[in-house]
């Protein structure tokens, strides 16, 4: 290993994700003032409801309201308000206290999870904006996030073709404003030809002729509006992963037709041949011939069924019943949507000369209507604003986000504690005269298995059935789970030493199988003292087709402290580079063992080996081991169990042992359990040495 004194700059990585027109965009400043009843910070309990309530008189927040002012009902039963919290966003720009950018996927998630920051979500739905709105978006976004958006806040900017999961959160840049104007051509709804290859094939299978006119316009459409929606689902549900507080998303679209199912476009087309007259070409023998080329895919019969398979798949869609499921979801992950149209006052749905015929005005006018009732009920029904038909947009995405900068956070304990998978109805009063109150409409009640799924707790405190709150180190070592949701490019996970880092860091399985990365790579780890200073830099190689590698240093040593792991891993080709960072403390003398461990898994993947890992997921067929470095010289006895995520120890036995590293000396108290016994959900192994315990999170996954 070689070590070295400074880190490289992170604005290379800054200025590649704006080059690459993820547009990230800003962020913004929220200061919590001191509420009248301090806001519980609960993490589970099924018929725990948290409600975000903005008040206004005349257009402007009110903020000087206590929780006797509040009355919650749901369905028309009054609730009693066990939390209470009035969030006041910082104004104006000269604040210098911003937090530093992440630099990672678990930098993102941890920022995320900042109840003092604001997460905005700007969706730039491009197959329902035109090009001439695209361009009156950008002023009023650029607006947006200069007046909205602060230093402490988080910013994402996705579009149908961009998954949730490389999306990509930022804090407020310098250049942004530049960035978003450059990118104003991103509309594609009124465009000839589009970025989508797939609908050229739809327009030579079904040309605008005979018994298939319009079929392939109608296709376009609607899987056009099929992407986006299920871009908005997935973009949902991965909001709901990162954090419980209120996630916004701004929506610039100009709406969606909804369609719903049409047995015309299914029909069988009597006999008839998609695709038109075969064209004419030169066979593989040199002769003219109709027939198409074998070599190539052409428009030939496999081309054709795959035309006819999503011809029919489409012609049975429900697009009105997804919007819908859709709002249900959002208002469950707590996530509100703020349509906006950017095109301002409306007369027309198409625009003359664009991509599509023109309908005849009174289908026009239902099309209109259509798409903007739909843009009115998603907002009404998770509780945002919407902006349409006003060309003064800049203005009113700023009025419309104006009720951010100061709301209530109330949470209360259903007195239906049903799991019925029912929609409850809220409804939310303030005793003040002349004020307006906003909150959302309701909720979807979670079902039974959806609950225990979850691994939430039946009921609140003192409630029939209510399960105890699990002590601190359990939270911590669940809370640590959270990084593990969803697949990330690259983990790691360290541990303190008495006097240095162990870290291990483990490639997800699909970036092994990238072809970048089968030959292996090359990793840096970095090692920073939260005190501040230079770091220090490990070197450590990834050899081809090697998952997980274990990392530490360095030999000076290290003062005791918190200290910042960061690794950053470079392909051997070159072609791609990972990160990840986490935190690991070198315990002061007279601790006996490290507080974090290092895990390994032994399985059918490992054969009788245990690898490294810094994945908390495992599977029932697998072994857990967990290595926690001991401290102070002596003997010590050593016991394990595993607890539930409340805390209660379970039957299972666990083996416990000491293990002295041949060539750094390093002793380690090492637990091993099997899996098998387990279900899924979220557990948690205890390792005790002495009076001193140490905590692992894990999740038992299908």
């Amino acid at each position: 290993m070689r070590r070295t004194s400074r880190a490289p700059s992170l604005l290379a990585r800054a200025l590649t994700i704006l080059a690459l027109g993820l547009l990230p965009a800003a962020a913004q400043q929220a200061e919590q003032e001191p509420a009248q009843e301090p806001m519980p910070r609960f993490r589970a309990g099924t018929n725990l409801v948290r409600l975000d309530a903005y008040v206004t008189a005349d257009g402007q927040p009110v903020a000087d309201l206590t929780v006797e002012d509040f009355e919650v009902f749901e369905d028309d039963q009054p609730q009693k308000v066990e939390g209470f919290e009035l969030v006041r966003v910082r104004e104006g720009h000269g604040v210098t206290t911003a937090a530093p950018d992440p630099s990672s996927t678990r930098d993102e998630i941890e920022a995320a999870q900042d109840p003092d920051a604001r997460l905005f979500v700007i969706f730039l739905d491009h197959w329902h904006v035109g090009l001439d709105g695209s361009a009156r978006a950008s002023a009023a976004v650029s607006g947006f996030l200069d007046k909205v958006v602060g230093p402490r806040d988080l910013v994402g900017v996705m579009t149908p073709d961009i998954t949730p999961q490389n999306m990509t959160l930022t804090r407020r840049g310098d250049g942004i404003d530049r960035i978003l104007r450059d990118a104003w051509t991103w509309g594609q709804r009124d465009r000839l030809s589009t970025r989508d290859p797939r609908e050229q094939d739809i327009r030579a299978c079904y040309p605008d002729s005979g018994s298939t006119a319009g079929l392939a316009q109608e296709m376009i459409e609607r899987r056009r509006e099929q992407k986006t929606l299920r871009a908005l689902d997935g973009m949902v549900r991965h909001l709901d992963g990162l954090r419980d507080e209120r996630k916004f998303v701004v929506l610039l679209s100009e709406g969606w037709i909804l369609f719903r199912r049409n047995d015309q476009l299914a029909r069988p087309l009597g006999g008839s041949t998609p695709g038109g007259a075969p064209p004419v070409g030169v066979g593989i023998d040199g002769r003219v011939t109709t027939q198409p080329d074998p070599r190539e895919g052409g428009y030939g019969a496999g081309r054709l069924d795959s035309c006819e398979r999503e011809r029919v798949m489409l012609g049975y869609i429900d697009h009105e019943l997804e919007v819908r499921q859709l709002a249900q979801r959002a208002n469950r992950a707590n996530v509100s949507f703020y349509p906006l149209d950017p095109r301002g006052l409306v007369v027309f749905d198409a625009a003359i000369g664009g991509a599509f015929r023109p309908s005849s005005p009174e289908v026009d006018r239902q099309r209109l209507a259509n798409r903007q009732n739909g843009l009115r009920e998603l907002a009404e029904q998770t509780g945002g604003a919407w902006v349409l038909n006003t060309n003064d947009t800049g203005g009113a995405l700023a009025r419309m986000l104006a009720d951010t900068s100061a709301y209530y956070l109330l949470s209360y304990y259903s007195t239906n504690t049903k799991l019925d998978g029912r929609f409850r109805r809220i409804t939310v009063k303030v005793t003040r005269p002349d004020v307006e109150v906003r909150a959302r409409p309701g909720y979807l009640a979670p079902t039974e298995a959806e609950a225990r799924a979850a691994g939430a707790a039946i009921g609140g405190p003192g409630a029939p059935g209510a399960r105890p709150a699990p002590p601190p180190a359990v939270s911590r070592a669940l809370d640590a789970i959270v990084p593990g949701r969803g697949n990330l490019p690259v983990r790691i996970q360290a541990a303190g030493l008495a006097d240095r880092v162990r870290a291990v860091v483990e490639l997800d399985a699909a970036t092994l199988k990238r072809p970048e990365w089968q030959a292996g790579g090359t990793l840096q780890v970095f090692i920073e003292s939260d005190r501040g200073g230079a770091p220090i830099v490990l070197d450590a190689t990834m050899g081809a087709g090697q998952r997980s590698v274990v990392v530490e240093g360095p030999d000076g040593g290290l003062a005791p402290g918190r200290y910042s792991v960061r690794v950053e891993g470079r392909a051997a080709d070159g072609r791609d580079s990972i990160r990840a960072a986490t935190h690991a403390v070198v315990a002061p003398e007279g601790q006996n063992i490290s507080g974090a461990s290092v895990a390994f898994r032994r399985g059918p993947a490992t054969g009788l080996a245990y690898h490294p890992t810094a994945d908390p997921r495992f599977r029932r067929t697998e072994r857990l081991r967990v290595e926690v470095p001991v401290l102070a010289a002596g003997a010590l006895t050593t016991s394990g169990r595993v607890l539930t995520r409340e805390g209660a120890p379970l039957p299972l036995p666990v083996a416990t042992s000491e293990r002295i590293d041949e060539q750094t000396g390093a002793r380690y108290v090492v637990a091993d359990v099997t899996l098998a016994p387990l279900a899924q959900g979220d557990f948690v192994l205890e390792v005790t040495a002495g009076k001193e315990s140490a905590t692992y999170g894990f999740r038992i996954v299908p």
